[in-house]
């Protein structure tokens, strides 16, 4: 056993971690843009609502754009939340953002713990705060954020059932059943965390056949594990049809959203090192360049750490490795990164907008550099107790110094680069920015500051500034002053809202000025052109 006060203090600190994040989430969530998707999927879930409150004759959502073939969860959720919600539509949505951001974080913490115990997880639960990309995808992202963060959920419940001794309890396999169905309720491709479980115990029953375990044991083992497994499975799907009710219309709806997935007819211009490439010709370096250029450096640091530890222990028992329960909980958390990064390798999909259609591979990623770099420090302490000290520091360092960077970007954490390219002063002209658009709204609430206080922006009494807006007209007009209204005709434009990246090509063929500009780290993010003549 160990003695209850050495995990005392892990444990009050990540209370406190949890405590500080909740009111920082609290007290920020109202500061993000809306971001490209947000008025679609919130239709979409405002639809799925209505098909509940009408007794399910209301049967809209199911034919609404493309958004049928995914699934519901956080758009229904937002949807009833909006009903008595004290704050506006998109502030709310922001809100459970936030906090499935926070109950993602718990989920990392208990997976982290349960590896490799409190300090680990201590270590994990800070690096998963400190990845920009997934704080800053949380509050504007409704579909890969909440993927990625029910994907952790479904693999601790997952290891939850391999690490059990005989049968697992039915509150594991509850927890897994419904994280499983809400996972799948959310993207169709979440049915990969089950095959990854099939896999795993494939593995393990090999495995366990070479260290001594006869085939007829095997099998028993199966035959009294089979009635959990189909209870799970019934009401995985009894979850996944209650927030993606189209699933189970007809019998084939999840292999036609998967068919609709895999050849999806979208090919925009993604700039990548300084060209624009067409979005079905990216090259196989896309989705490792930006890990590597998107991940702090010291989880990057702690991945090779977690890859070296894992080779020596695979080294001492290549066979029978996967017979102990600690390395199947490993072997199906490597599964959950490896294997969408193996198939974007070997399918070469249409991939653009960063890394958010693989952001479900951040965060087992960045769990395994937690627990790669607690490692390294422990290792480093029983070979010299300054080596121990020392990385400890410079960790705690380096942490520090990615908290300040993320506040200095805020509310646009998701844009960060690591210094191996620079930062976002690096990225800037050669990689994606604000592809989601968020920015917008910080350029009409300075158009509205110039329209309000500098006369000599002043437009005639009664007419409204014309304003085009590169990108969502949504996210543009949801913060856009009184004073102002959209336009789809360039040419009677008073202003052009835009931001920096590919997005905004539009060739602007008379004299402007720049009247606001949203500056990150030295970076403009995005701006407000004056398109009017200039006067003297």
């Amino acid at each position: 056993m160990t003695p209850a006060h050495i995990l005392a203090w892990p444990r009050a600190l990540a209370g406190g971690i949890f405590a500080v994040l909740a009111l920082v989430v609290l007290t920020t969530f109202q500061d993000y843009g809306i971001s490209w998707d947000e008025q679609l999927q919130n239709t979409y879930g405002n639809m799925l609502l209505d098909y509940y409150t009408t007794g399910f004759q209301d049967r809209s959502a199911f034919s609404y754009i493309n958004l049928f073939l995914y699934g519901g969860f956080f758009d229904l959720v937002a949807a009833v939340a909006n009903t008595v919600s004290p704050f506006g539509v998109y502030e709310t949505r922001h809100l459970i953002g936030g906090l499935v951001f926070l109950a993602g974080l718990y989920g990392g913490w208990r997976l982290a713990k349960l590896l490799a115990g409190e300090r680990a997880a201590l270590v994990a639960l800070i690096c998963l705060a400190t990845t920009p990309l997934l704080y800053g995808h949380g509050f504007i992202n409704p579909k890969d954020s909440p993927l990625a963060w029910l994907g952790i959920w479904t693999t601790y419940f997952a290891c939850r059932i391999l690490g059990a001794e005989g049968l697992p309890p039915w509150r594991i396999i509850v927890g897994f059943a419904v994280s499983l169905g809400l996972v799948i309720g959310t993207r169709v491709v979440g049915i990969v965390y089950l095959d990854y479980f099939a896999v795993v115990l494939v593995v393990a029953a090999i495995a366990r056949h070479f260290d001594g375990e006869s085939w007829g044991v095997t099998a028993e083992r199966f035959r009294a594990g089979a009635t959990r497994l189909a209870v799970a499975i019934a009401l995985a799907t009894a979850t996944m049809a209650l927030v993606w009710p189209w699933s189970v219309q007809q019998p084939l709806n999840i292999l036609a959203a998967f068919r609709a997935f895999a050849h999806f007819a979208f090919y925009p211009r993604v700039l990548w090192n300084g060209e624009l490439i067409p979005a079905d010709h990216m090259p196989q370096t896309y989705l490792p360049g930006l890990l590597a250029l998107q991940l702090p450096e010291y989880v990057l640091l702690g991945l090779i750490a977690a890859a070296v530890f894992g080779a020596l222990a695979w080294r001492r028992r290549i066979v029978t490795l996967f017979s102990e329960p600690l390395a199947q909980q490993y072997l199906y958390v490597i599964f959950t990164f490896a294997a969408p990064i193996a198939g974007y390798l070997l399918l070469h999909p249409t991939v653009y907008n960063g890394l958010r259609h693989f952001l479900f591979a951040v965060p087992p990623l960045v769990i395994l550099g937690a627990i790669g770099l607690y490692r390294l420090i422990v290792v480093a302490g029983q070979k010299s107790r300054a080596a121990g000290v020392g990385l400890s520091v410079l960790l705690a360092l380096a942490l520090a110094r990615q908290s300040v960077l993320m506040i200095g970007l805020h509310p646009y954490e998701y844009l960060a680069y690591n210094s191996f390219i620079g930062g976002i002063a690096g990225a800037e002209e050669r990689f994606e920015l604000d592809y989601w658009g968020t920015s917008l709204a910080a350029s009409a609430r300075g158009l509205g500051d110039v329209i309000t206080r500098d006369p000599a922006f002043g437009l005639s009494t009664g007419v409204k500034a014309k304003v085009f807006a590169c990108g969502d007209r949504t996210s543009a007009g949801y913060a856009l002053p009184p004073g102002a209204e959209l336009t789809e005709v360039l040419a009677e434009a008073d202003f052009y809202m835009g931001m920096t990246g590919v997005h905004c090509q539009e060739p602007i063929d008379k004299p402007y000025r720049t009247v606001v500009e949203v500056k990150r780290l030295g970076v403009t993010i995005g701006y407000v052109r004056d398109l009017r003549p200039l006067t003297p």
